[in-house]
């Protein structure tokens, strides 16, 4: 008895410390300046590779890796997914680190934030009963992150955080001239298809685009026809372990692009998943084959 009288104490215990951890505001969603502290990390890299921009009075790291060798064919500016670091692990670090003996310098953004899921706390009174309607999204939807407000607003401050990024780099830059390409992923890409469809920055040489989507239903079936209709040179490249949503457009990306005659567009699809490294070795060499042919930089 004095065993499991004990034991109920110490559970009881643990439940009190996590319900005053969950109230605690130390524990709560950083600020913007928490988030972009964060985003200062990689001091485990060369300082000269450590560039710094400045957007709305918040410090983000820019790495910067000139080209090796003989070939000075320009720089390749890389974007990896929103959420991450501008050295997220996987294919977006391996490109960044292995595309200079190609003859390109890599500039690679801090990428913007996503709005964190929403937590939803229901009081036991407040519980519906079975059957009750208690889903306000379609069963076979995923349910909403963020209430649509928010979301719209979020979008517009994510745009205007890659319209000023875009716009400090040709100080950064001026070191590596020549063509410029743009690589990205996932919502990243999505992203900057919008932006460059809308004319909010500018066109580089090449746009390697890789499983692009936008989280958001109605704007990822808009992206097809905002990629085909882009003049520059395009390579859009699918794994198949892309997000669903850019598996979904897939297909109609390649279609859209040949029923506009776009004739800079070609979509690779890679037989192998990005979580597999011999997947970001054939990435590689579609980005250097591509970039350098379809910028006349070879």
């Amino acid at each position: 008895m004095a065993r499991i009288i004990s034991l109920l104490f110490c559970l009881l215990l643990g439940f009190t410390t996590i319900s005053s951890r969950a109230a605690d505001p130390a524990t709560a969603a950083p600020t913007p300046a928490e988030a972009s502290a964060k985003k200062l990390n990689n001091r485990y890299l060369p300082e000269n590779e450590v560039k710094q921009i400045t957007i709305d009075n918040q410090p983000y790291d820019l790495l910067v890796r000139p080209w090796e060798g003989k070939k000075k064919l320009g720089a390749a500016i890389i974007l990896p997914a929103t959420n991450g670091t501008a050295d997220a692990p996987g294919l977006m670090a391996f490109v960044r680190r292995n595309i200079n003996p190609a003859g390109w310098a890599s500039l690679s953004l801090t990428p913007p934030t996503e709005l964190p899921a929403a937590n939803f706390a229901t009081a036991a009174t407040e519980v519906t009963s079975p059957g009750a309607a208690q889903l306000s999204s379609p069963s076979n939807k995923p349910s909403p992150k963020i209430k649509p407000e928010d979301n719209s607003k979020h979008l517009q401050e994510q745009e205007d955080f890659l319209v000023q990024s875009m716009s400090q780099l040709d100080a950064v830059g001026a070191d590596y001239a020549g063509k410029r390409i743009l690589i990205t992923a996932d919502q990243s890409a999505g992203l900057l298809i919008s932006l460059l469809s809308q004319k909010k920055i500018a066109d580089p040489d090449v746009l390697i685009v890789i499983n692009p989507y936008r989280e958001d239903e109605k704007l990822n079936q808009a992206l097809a026809e905002q990629l085909a209709k882009l003049t520059l040179p395009i390579l859009d490249i699918q794994s198949p372990d892309g997000h669903p949503a850019s598996l979904e457009t897939a297909a109609n990306r390649k279609i859209l692009a040949v029923t506009l005659k776009s004739p800079n567009y070609r979509q690779t699809s890679l037989a192998l998943n990005l979580d597999n490294e011999s997947a970001w070795q054939n990435c590689l060499n579609a980005i250097k084959g591509f970039s350098a042919r379809m910028s006349g930089a070879q």
